[in-house]
């Protein structure tokens, strides 16, 4: 008889957020396992917002523009930006109770113009953190940077020199060590945003700590730039425990 082991997997969803020179990304984990569960506790939120405030199922919440209102074909017209701020802020508290279904949050912040740079520290602490977990990790992109960042991953699955923290591999007096992407299944899958209620959710993760990073006066009037500060159980703050919501930077 074959006996079989059950692999723990997650789904890791990103979206990214920048204004020049800085640059985040926001990914939710997902165990696979609980992806259902997960799923339809996004749809109850989708299916609040159609009931109270008429805002369809197959519209797509995307953070700047939902929060401006412009672009939105009328379908905003009814929702004053108070109330959309209000929307907005409540969403971190959805992504918080998300924990019940044993969904984490990774995030990256860097100030120096490197979004690639901002992806791979991203993918290297998801990797380690899978090891961490005993599980395995496949990623789920909004669409736009197929090829780019395809290439970026099958790189670091052969060739990715990691420097020591303590300036130099205590085993090997080595500066950096090769530390590959093993932890992370198959090319990344790419999905329009407008189709994944959790990219979306990610796209406000990362606009929110956005907003936290660089708030203007007008996300400050509306309480914009607090918005972030709602989560706590969701974070991954092992990613980095310098910083006190575990932004990777």
């Amino acid at each position: 008889m074959v006996g079989f082991c059950h692999l723990r997997m997650h789904f890791i969803y990103i979206d990214d957020s920048s204004e020049r020179p800085t640059h985040i990304f926001s990914a939710m984990a997902v165990p696979v396992s609980r992806w259902n569960e997960t799923f339809l506790g996004l749809k109850q939120w989708r299916t609040h917002l159609r009931t109270i405030h008429g805002i369809s199922t197959s519209y797509e919440l995307h953070a700047n523009q939902f929060l401006s209102g412009r672009g939105s074909l009328g379908a905003l017209n009814t929702i004053s930006r108070h109330k959309r701020a209000q929307i907005f802020h409540t969403s971190f508290a959805v992504t918080e109770w998300l924990l019940s279904f044993d969904v984490r949050v990774f995030n990256v912040c860097l100030n120096d113009d490197r979004q690639d740079w901002a992806f791979e520290r991203l993918l290297n602490r998801i990797n380690r953190t899978m090891h961490a977990w005993g599980s395995y990790a496949h990623l789920i992109c909004d669409e736009g940077k197929e090829e780019h960042y395809t290439k970026m991953v099958r790189r670091m699955r052969v060739f990715n020199p990691i420097p020591s923290n303590r300036g130099i591999w205590d085993d090997t007096g080595s500066l950096t060590r090769n530390i590959t992407l093993d932890r992370i299944i198959e090319d990344p899958q790419f999905k329009s945003s407008a189709r994944s209620y959790f990219i979306q959710q990610c796209d406000f993760l990362a606009y929110g700590l956005l907003r936290k990073e660089r708030p203007t006066p007008k996300t400050k009037r509306y309480g914009i730039h607090k918005s972030f500060e709602q989560l706590d159980g969701t974070l991954v703050r092992e990613c980095n425990l310098r910083d006190p919501y575990g932004i990777i930077r």
